[in-house]
């Protein structure tokens, strides 16, 4: 008899134990997740900003890659800055940001999604005296995300 009350105590402080595990599991998941944008966030603003002092042609600014026109993996070979630079186009892939594989969603290893929202631009106005002034500037514009997580990051890229 006490065997089966000592088990009914037990299945009854395990069935309110599961479901709080659970939460705190999927709930470290997501702080993870956020972790993990917000370390790609950084590192692409920080080879961004690298490219900007080397970018030069008719359009001295980097763009985000083109082929970011529509969500794709983020993975070691997807390219993510474009800028010219004497004449030759350059490729900023993830492979060469991280040295290693980018993080990937805790949530079944999915790849983050990556998209380009809009292409940076700039206009050079003169004055009277000659001197060449930057009139308009639109920034760059991206968002990364989990899929799984549905966790979301819009990010501005500065000239």
């Amino acid at each position: 008899m006490e065997l089966v009350v000592s088990m009914s105590i037990m299945g009854t402080l395990a069935a309110l134990a599961i479901p709080y595990f659970l939460e705190q599991q999927a709930q470290s998941k997501t702080v993870k997740t956020t972790d993990n944008l917000n370390t790609i966030a950084n590192v692409i603003k920080v080879h961004y900003d690298a490219v900007v002092s080397r970018a030069s042609g008719a359009n001295p600014i980097p763009q985000v890659d083109a082929t970011l026109a529509s969500a794709q993996d983020i993975k070691d070979s997807t390219a993510v800055i474009t800028y010219e630079f004497n004449g030759t186009t350059h490729n900023v892939k993830f492979g060469d940001m991280f040295g290693k594989q980018p993080p990937v969603s805790p949530f079944g290893d999915v790849p983050y999604k990556i998209q380009r929202e809009q292409e940076a631009s700039i206009t050079f106005g003169q004055n009277a005296a000659g001197t060449v002034y930057i009139s308009d500037f639109q920034p760059a514009r991206i968002k990364i995300w989990d899929v799984q997580d549905s966790t979301l990051f819009n990010i501005q890229l500065k000239l």
